[in-house]
Parts: structure tokens; sequence; C-alpha cells
């Protein structure tokens, strides 16, 4: 069992890029979470607390559409990262992230996060280069449920 943010990191999807001292000093600076489930650990609209990395558990990510009830666009899994826009100083989170399984990540406070960052250039630019492709990679799974969606032809459901 993980018991460090560390020992997460060193496996981790969104740090597996990152130099391993780049990858020690933001260690340094995470904590281990625990959420239940049905826990809402970001909430969609507001100003977002913490950039997280899953370690063991799932993640329902719940846009806020007004008039529209919430639903789940995308599961989050082990090693995957929640709360990107608390890397965008004063960016408000886009979607409600909610715990739909037991969840262990490590987080990082959003100001802890962004005091490191200004002070360690190595340290943001690894963040930044992981947090977008992590926001590229949504973008393209997205525009492939919409080509299923709005492909010509019989509905596929």
């Amino acid at each position: 069992m993980i018991t460090t943010p560390a020992a997460l990191l060193e496996g981790a999807w969104f740090t597996a890029e990152m130099p391993p001292a780049v990858r020690a000093r933001l260690a340094e600076i995470g904590e281990l979470a625990t959420f239940a489930v049905g826990a809402t650990i970001v909430a969609a609209g507001e100003p977002c607390p913490v950039l997280g990395v899953i370690a063991h558990g799932r993640v329902a990510l719940r846009p806020s559409v007004p008039g529209v009830a919430r639903q789940t666009i995308l599961t989050l899994e082990d090693g995957e990262i929640f709360g990107w826009s608390a890397v965008l100083q004063g960016a408000a989170a886009t979607s409600t992230a909610v715990a739909v399984a037991p969840t262990t990540a490590v987080i990082f406070d959003r100001g802890r996060l962004e005091r490191a960052m200004a002070a360690d250039c190595e340290l943001a630019l690894a963040v930044h280069r992981r947090v977008l492709l992590a926001v590229a990679r949504r973008l393209q799974a997205t525009r492939l449920q919409l080509l299923d969606l709005y492909r010509s032809g019989p509905e596929p459901w």
C-alpha cells in the first residue's frame, strides 16, 4: 500500500515525465487524502482548492449546465488528475469532482502549489506541461464522444 506522496507520484502518469528531482520537490508539498463514496472533492463554479492525483479509486466529473441535471461526463481512475483549475490563478472549477468509489489521492493545496511554482520555474514548467497534456487528452476524448453522438446514419442506441 502506498503511504507517502513521493511513493505514489513515482509511478503516476501525471509525474511520469518529470525529472526525479522535480517530482521529489512536488511530493514535498503534497498530502495524502481519502474520500468516501459520494464525497464532493471540487465544486463546479467555485475556486478550485486542490489539484489531485488519484492513487486508488474513481472520481466522476460532472459539469454544471444551467437547466440540466448534473451528469457524469468522464470518470477518472488511478494516476489521473482532477482539479486542474487549481494551477490557473483565480480560475473556478469547470466540473464537480465526486468520488464514486473509495478514493485515495495526493492533493496539492492551491495556495501552497502556487507559491511553490512561483519560487521554482522548473517545477512550474513541469506541472503546467502535464496539466496541459491532461486537458488535451480530455478534449480529445470529448471530441470522440461528440463524433459518436452526431455521426450520420442510424443512432447506435
